[in-house]
């Protein structure tokens, strides 16, 4: 009875979209769709967020925004086939854009036979982000990607580099893969309060999930080595994730207790990167880098690892960034400390930052879709 509750279709005058995630944690490509979602709603589609588990501190701020959810109750992600077919039997959206693999494949199953055309995207390097999972699975990462993606009417992965990554691990035709990168919104102007306890001169910021991809021990054992020189600094890293006690760990062996803070998770990102003066990345691997765009828009420069794939292309000019090799702290540390001695230009990272306004990821999206004659690409009022 749950499902047939949930999965009721309703009257719709607007050619209804929906997005497949897992659920809605505060994770990237979740605010990436949340976003998307909410522009494509300013354009006339009907978003609707289908999640495997209808979770995570994003959930209200869907709602808030107005975008209807269904919870698919999957407990699995391998669970979601069946609940996911008989909603797309009963309500029949314009199009279903899945977020992230193998989401993406078994959506494509899915749909199959439903006449609802599938837009995959995916929003990290593939062959990076599951490097360390053996043989075995990557040889199924493989395999459906070869079988399943073909069948979808548009691929779409968020970078060049993770989109060409994608065609070589599916062996699907060159350039077959479109790049649409991610939407980042403007800075909230509603900023409200950031905590930097040292009140040091110089404020480093770092945004991301506590994991090994994000390489936090090179940075700080880099900014150790900027405080060695007598700078003046103190470090934030927001987020949460499985390595944080061992960045805890890390922060009391190189002494860096009362200049480095790690509060959690926040939605308030915004109050950290307009009262920051640099920003960080130390990625090992990324399929964009959202928070690099976030950065820029606030301003800042940044530093930031040559990872594969997204800060190159993001970073695109010495004026609003600089980039450094992968796992090495000594390099990092002497850019962090040359930029604290150069001139900036706040303006050109602003300008670089509206390349990745919201309004231009949904007119890509929208040149993907089949074109129904009701749907103007002119924003709602």
């Amino acid at each position: 009875m749950k499902h047939a509750q949930a999965f009721a279709p309703a009257p719709q005058t607007a050619p209804k979209l929906a997005f497949l995630l897992p659920d809605l944690r505060g994770g990237g490509a979740e605010n990436v769709m949340l976003t998307l979602a909410t522009e494509m709603k300013k354009l006339g589609f009907a978003p609707h967020f289908l999640l495997a588990q209808a979770n995570g501190v994003l959930l209200a701020d869907a709602k808030r925004r107005g975008i209807p959810i269904t919870d698919l109750n999957a407990g699995r992600l391998r669970a979601v086939a069946t609940p996911l077919r008989r909603w797309l039997q009963l309500n029949t959206p314009f199009a279903l854009v899945p977020a992230m693999w193998p989401l993406t494949s078994i959506a494509i199953w899915a749909a199959h036979g439903t006449q609802v055309p599938v837009i995959t995207t995916d929003h990290a390097t593939l062959s990076d982000q599951y490097a360390g999972k053996g043989t075995l699975h990557r040889l199924a990462l493989r395999a459906s990607i070869r079988v399943t993606y073909p069948r979808a009417l548009q691929n779409v992965s968020v970078s060049a580099g993770s989109a060409r990554d994608l065609e070589r691990l599916g062996r699907l035709p060159t350039g077959s893969v479109t790049v649409i990168h991610n939407p980042v919104p403007k800075p909230d102007v509603q900023t409200g309060h950031a905590d930097w306890p040292a009140q040091a001169q110089h404020r480093i910021l770092a945004v991301g999930n506590l994991r090994w991809q994000k390489d936090f021990p090179t940075l700080l054992r880099a900014f150790r080595l900027l405080l060695d020189k007598g700078c003046d600094a103190e470090l934030v890293i927001l987020g949460e994730g499985p390595d944080r006690a061992l960045l805890t760990e890390i922060v009391q062996s190189l002494d860096l207790t009362r200049r480095v803070t790690m509060p959690g998770f926040t939605p308030n990102t915004a109050a950290y990167y307009a009262t920051a003066n640099f920003f960080a990345v130390s990625s090992r691997s990324e399929g964009f880098a959202n928070v690099i765009v976030e950065a820029l828009s606030h301003g800042l420069p940044v530093i930031s690892t040559n990872c594969p794939h997204g800060p190159a292309e993001i970073l695109n000019t010495d004026e609003i960034g600089s980039l450094v090799p992968v796992g090495d702290a000594v390099a990092m540390g002497a850019a962090l400390g040359a930029a604290l001695h150069a001139q900036h230009n706040p303006d050109a990272a602003r300008r670089r930052a509206a390349d990745f306004a919201p309004e231009i990821a949904a007119g890509k999206l929208i040149s993907l879709l089949p074109k129904p004659q009701f749907i103007s690409t002119k924003r709602a009022v």
